[in-house]
C-alpha cells in the first residue's frame, strides 16, 4: 500500500508516504508508520525542543521492531532537522516550535481532514468490530499475556501502545492486506488524534477497554466482546466531535483531504491494477469469451501506459487463464469454463494474486454481516425495489452464483460512510484475481441448487425490509464462498490461504 497526503505549514510539508504489512521487517513497512507519528508528535507539541527521545534500543525493544528500523527512524528525523543524535549524548528534540506555530499545525491538519475523520471515526465499527473479535478469539494464551502486561504496563505514549496491540490482534489473522488497510486508517485517524497532548491525558487517565476485552477471551465469553469494543469506538467518535467542537476548527481547507486505501502494496504495480481493469472489462462482456484484444499499442496508448506494461499485463492475464496468446492472431478472450485448464498455478505471481484474492475475502467476510445491515436498513423504498429487481435479473439469467457479488457491488454504492465504499471498492477489485478458479467450480445446476435457496430467502428479507435477517444470509454467503477458495488454493498447494481460515 502507497499511502500519500501534503500537510503544508508556508513553505514547510508534511509527507505521508509509506507502505503497510503484516511483518514488522519487511522493507519500509512500519519504518515509515513510525517515522511519521514521531513527525505528527513533534508537530502537535507531544515532544519539546529539548526534550530527550527513548534510546534506539528501548524503543526498538518496546515495538517490537529490529534496531535497524529505530535507526532509520532517527536517522531521518536527524537528517530532517527534527532532532540532534549522537552516540554519547543520545536523541535530542531540536526544531524549536512554538505555541502559536503548534496550534497552527493541529489546526491546519484537521481542518483539512474533517469531513473524512467524522465519517472514517464513524465507520471503523462497522469495518472492525467482527474482525478484532476474530482477532482476540483466535490469540493463544500467551498472546493474551501480552496484550494483558502491554495494558498493565501502559507503554511511553498512546499511539506507540496503539501499534504493538495492533500487531498482537491483527497480526494473528496472518493477513498482510488487513494489516495495510489497518495501518492506514491508523495513521488516517489514530496516530494524529492520539498526539493531541490532551487526548494523551485523558487516555492515560482511562481504563484499558483491552483488559476487559482479555477477561472475557479468557471466560470463553466472546458475544459479549462486540459491545466493548463498540464502547470504545463510540467514545473514541465522541472525543472526536467534542475535539472540533471545543477548538472550533471547521472544513475550512478548500481542498478537503479524502480518506483512501489501494489493497496494493506498492502503487508502482501498475500492471497489476491494469490487469484488474482488464479482467472487469471481461468481467463485464466488454471483451467477451472468443474476441480478440486491441493490440499491444492500441492499448498502451488507450491506458495510458507504456508497451512494456500492457506487456507484462496481459503475460499475467494469460498465466491466470483469463487471456491465450495465439501465433499471427493476437490475444483472445477465453471463457470462464477455460481458466482453470490454461492458469499456471505454478507461477510466483499466480499464487500470489491468489492469495491477494483470499485475504481480501476474509476482511469481507469478517465485515459484511454488519455492514450489509446499515447498508440495506439505509435503503429508501425505491432503491430496495431497484436492488430486488436486480437480484431477480440474476435468477432469470441463471447465475445464482452472482448474488453474494452482487451484495458486495450493492454496498460500494450505497453504504452510508465513504469510508466504507472506498474500502470494498478495493477489497472487491482483488476477489478478481480468483477468476481461474471460476473453471473448477463444477456444473451450473449444481451451484444454482446451492445458491437458490439463498436468493430466495434474500428476496424475502427485502420484501419483508428485515435488514438483520439479510445481513445474516449473506454472511452465511461470503463465508461458503471463503471456505471454498481457501480449499481450493490449498488444494493447488497454496498453503498460506489456509491460515486464514476462520
Amino acid at each position: 500500500m502507497h499511502v500519500s497526503g501534503v500537510w503544508e505549514n508556508g513553505t514547510e510539508k508534511f509527507n505521508v508516504s509509506y507502505e503497510g504489512g503484516n511483518s514488522l521487517e519487511n522493507n519500509m513497512e512500519l519504518q515509515q508508520v513510525v517515522y511519521n507519528v514521531m513527525v505528527m508528535q513533534i508537530k502537535f507539541g507531544t515532544f519539546r525542543s529539548g526534550e530527550r527521545l527513548s534510546r534506539i534500543e528501548d524503543a526498538a525493544q518496546w515495538l517490537l521492531v529490529s534496531l535497524d528500523t529505530m535507526r532509520y527512524v532517527y536517522s531521518r528525523l536527524k537528517r530532517e532537522g527534527y532532532i540532534t543524535l549522537a552516540k554519547s549524548a543520545g536523541a535530542y528534540v531540536k526544531i524549536n516550535y512554538t505555541e502559536q506555530e503548534i496550534e497552527q499545525h493541529i489546526q491546519e491538519f484537521f481542518s483539512c481532514r474533517a469531513t473524512a475523520l467524522m465519517d472514517l471515526c464513524q465507520s471503523l465499527p462497522s469495518l472492525y468490530t467482527s474482525v478484532l473479535c476474530a482477532g482476540m478469539k483466535k490469540s493463544s494464551e500467551e498472546k493474551l499475556d501480552e496484550i494483558e502486561r502491554l495494558c498493565i504496563e501502559r507503554g511511553p505514549l498512546p499511539p506507540y501502545e496503539m501499534i504493538r496491540h495492533f500487531q498482537n490482534i491483527y497480526g494473528v489473522l496472518e493477513n498482510d492486506m488487513l494489516m495495510r488497510l489497518v495501518w492506514q486508517s491508523f495513521m488516517f485517524f489514530h496516530a494524529p488524534f492520539l498526539s493531541v497532548r490532551e487526548h494523551l491525558v485523558s487516555v492515560n487517565e482511562s481504563s484499558h477497554p483491552l483488559l476487559k476485552m482479555v477477561t472475557l477471551c479468557r471466560n470463553k465469553d466472546f458475544s459479549a466482546l462486540p459491545a466493548v469494543i463498540n464502547e470504545e469506538q463510540d467514545r473514541l467518535y465522541l472525543g472526536l466531535c467534542r475535539f472540533y467542537e471545543k477548538y472550533s476548527i471547521k472544513s475550512s481547507s478548500p481542498e478537503q483531504i479524502e480518506f483512501s486505501w489501494s489493497g496494493y502494496k506498492k502503487a508502482s504495480q501498475i500492471c497489476y491494477s491494469l490487469g484488474l481493469e482488464m479482467l472487469i472489462a471481461i468481467t463485464n462482456g466488454i471483451y467477451p469469451a472468443g474476441a480478440i484484444l486491441p493490440s499491444l499499442e492500441s492499448l498502451a496508448k488507450e491506458k495510458q501506459v507504456s508497451v512494456s506494461t500492457v506487456r507484462r499485463t496481459l503475460s499475467l492475464l494469460g498465466d491466470i487463464g483469463a487471456t491465450k496468446s495465439i501465433n499471427g492472431v493476437g490475444t483472445q478472450v477465453l471463457s470462464p469454463d477455460q481458466t482453470g485448464e490454461n492458469c499456471d498455478f505454478t507461477k510466483a505471481s499466480v499464487r500470489k494474486r491468489l492469495l491477494d484474492c483470499v485475504q481480501s475475502m476474509q476482511v469481507l467476510t469478517l465485515s459484511c454481516k454488519e455492514i450489509s445491515k446499515i447498508t440495506v436498513a439505509s435503503l429508501d423504498t425505491v432503491a430496495i425495489t431497484q436492488f430486488r429487481d436486480h437480484l431477480y435479473a440474476i435468477g432469470k439469467d441463471n447465475r445464482y452464483e452472482r448474488v453474494p457479488y452482487s451484495i458486495l457491488q450493492l454496498i460500494i454504492n450505497r453504504a452510508p460512510y465513504k469510508a466504507i465504499r472506498t474500502v470494498y471498492a478495493s477489497l472487491f477489485q482483488q476477489l478478481l484475481w480468483g477468476y481461474p478458479l471460476r473453471g473448477l467450480r463444477g456444473s451450473q445446476e449444481k451451484l444454482n441448487a446451492f445458491f437458490l435457496p439463498y436468493l430466495d430467502a434474500l428476496l424475502q428479507c427485502l420484501d419483508l425490509a428485515d435488514a438483520e435477517e439479510f445481513s445474516v444470509k449473506f454472511e452465511e454467503l461470503m463465508l461458503y464462498e471463503m471456505r471454498y477458495t481457501i480449499d481450493q488454493l490449498v488444494k493447488l498447494g497454496v498453503e498460506e490461504a489456509a491460515g486464514l481460515s476462520l
